[in-house]
């Protein structure tokens, strides 16, 4: 996969990802499956529970374009609770977990993040959760566990958000030098974005210089 400039765009990427592929991967196995055990009328239901999911989450998704938060959490609720081994389960928790955030709770969108990260078994999707737990556990107070989700070993296309989220910590531990070293690590990334790159600059200027001129 491509290096994409910001949490959006990988999340954007998956959406299209899972949109074009993500149904037929698992209509696929399922069907696979059903003919191993030989059982049409298990098959016939798995794929009714797939096809349910599938509409539930899509309006989720326009829900939440809609602004209409509250169904969003409603939703995402009971397609969680009924289809807790399907990936939908997963996307429909941190799309919760999003409202959460923007609501301003933090609690219920570190519970929703944990069991999504819990339960899924997609290296980009567990990425993308670190770095928004990372985010969230910051906004609680909680920088020791933040910089832990920012400090994952093995990040990939997703280092220069690791980065930013890394600084993000120092900043908030007062810890202005290992903050800076973070942005500038960030900023080493080719392919940032400009829009990224300017941001993340912003953060880097406001530290100030320090004795040696850096």
């Amino acid at each position: 996969m491509t290096a994409y400039q910001t949490e959006e765009e990988q999340i954007a990427s998956m959406k299209r990802w899972w949109e074009t592929n993500g149904k037929f991967v698992i209509i696929g196995g399922i069907v696979v499956i059903a003919t191993i055990v030989g059982t049409r009328t298990w098959q016939n239901f798995e794929l009714s529970t797939l096809a349910k999911a599938s509409a539930q989450y899509d309006l989720m998704l326009q829900e939440l374009e809609a602004g209409r938060d509250d169904s969003v959490v409603q939703r995402g609720t009971v397609i969680i609770k009924n289809n807790a081994d399907l990936q939908y389960a997963v996307l429909s928790a941190m799309l919760v977990a999003k409202v959460e955030i923007g609501k301003g709770n933090n609690d219920e969108a570190f519970q929703k993040l944990s069991w999504a990260l819990e339960n899924t078994e997609s290296e980009m999707i567990k990425h993308i959760i670190r770095i928004r737990l990372s985010k969230v556990l910051l906004e609680m107070g909680k920088l020791g566990e933040a910089l832990t989700h920012a400090t994952y070993p093995q990040q990939d296309e997703f280092s220069a958000q690791y980065s930013i989220a890394q600084g993000d910590v120092y900043v908030k531990k007062g810890e202005a030098a290992s903050a800076k070293t973070a942005y500038r690590a960030a900023l080493a990334d080719k392919a940032m974005s400009s829009q990224l790159r300017s941001f993340v600059q912003l953060k880097l200027d406001n530290l100030g210089k320090d004795e040696s001129g850096k």
